[in-house]
């Protein structure tokens, strides 16, 4: 639907009543596009309210949601602490018909609805009926037991899945959010993180069964994969139209031989071929007897290695130099 980033007391529309709570706020200015539509708008239990639905009703769009048992009109007795609650067992449910008065003075009705599995779920709504059950299966002590449920938390299990699923996956498989203190940071990756949930859901649809479906963090090291790619050099200068030979580079330190270095020996010189402009050790260079410059020169193909590699470590030079920096 689109994202609205917290920035201070001016994050909202003008046109808000400051009465007006803030998790309220937030979802009436998401839903602001679809005003008018009747569609259902799913919301968890941080931004559920009764409030909610007469603003989001005012909009003509019907809502369903948990709801916390703080946010229960008084009146009802549908409350955690009710003893015909303690005494519910699992996939039991009591559902009431909570009545209340929209921003226009108009009479409305909505079920609620208290459903035992582990612990007491309630859920609010004005869009879905709250007598029908279905059936699911949950974990007991002697294994896997079928229990009844209402079928507004299947409704809302099914359209509130794939959000607790990308929460899931951004929170607790190597977020990459985390240790990071700058604001915009946090929001850059934040936003990273879940066009990464949302692409491997795509990504894994389109397989359509073709591959066994990855995982969050198998599909994060391929994307990582994909995004650094090979380290991409220049053409390499041809013979026809540079002179191959070798000059000292004046008043610089001594830099490790590029062909020594492939064969996994270190040796440092100062001299640099002009035409490849890779660094060779070379007769006459310090105490080494070393022609790597003939060497290299010997075999066109050794020689393209060699320049490969040299940019290549300079790459990695420029990139380790980035990291102290920052």
């Amino acid at each position: 639907m689109g994202v609205l980033v917290y920035t201070g007391k001016y994050t909202y529309s003008d046109t808000r009543s400051e009465s007006t709570k803030k998790t309220v706020q937030v979802v009436q200015q998401l839903c602001e596009p679809f005003r008018g539509s009747h569609r259902t708008v799913y919301v968890d239990r941080f931004y559920s309210s009764v409030d909610l639905l007469k603003q989001l009703e005012d909009m003509q769009l019907y809502t369903t949601g948990t709801i916390l048992s703080n946010r229960i009109p008084r009146s009802m007795t549908i409350a955690k602490s009710s003893r015909e609650f303690k005494a519910m067992n699992r996939g039991d449910s009591v559902s009431h018909v909570l009545t209340y008065t929209t921003t226009k003075g108009e009479r409305k009705q909505a079920g609620l609805v208290a459903w035992k599995d582990r612990n007491i779920v309630y859920c609010i709504t004005n869009d879905t009926p709250t007598a029908p059950m279905d059936e699911c299966k949950r974990r007991g002590q002697g294994g896997i037991v079928t229990i009844k449920r209402p079928q507004v938390i299947t409704k809302y299990n099914r359209h509130m899945g794939g959000v607790d699923l990308a929460d899931m996956r951004r929170l607790h498989c190597h977020s990459t959010i985390m240790g990071q203190n700058r604001w915009w940071l946090k929001l850059f990756f934040y936003l990273l993180d879940v066009g990464t949930s949302n692409a491997l859901v795509l990504y894994n649809e389109a397989m359509n069964g073709k591959q066994e479906p990855y995982n969050i963090v198998d599909f994060k090291n391929k994307v990582v994969e994909a995004l650094v790619g090979p380290v991409l050099v220049d053409d390499i200068p041809s013979d026809q139209s540079v002179a191959h030979c070798m000059t000292n580079i004046s008043g610089a330190e001594r830099q490790r031989c590029t062909y020594c270095s492939l064969k996994g020996k270190v040796a440092r010189t100062r001299y640099m071929c002009k035409g490849c402009g890779v660094l060779y050790c070379c007769i006459g260079s310090g105490k080494t007897d070393k022609d790597c410059f003939a060497s290299a020169h010997e075999n066109e193909g050794i020689r393209e290695i060699c320049i490969r590699h040299y940019r290549m470590q300079q790459t990695n030079t420029r990139k380790d130099l980035l990291k102290k920096r920052r």
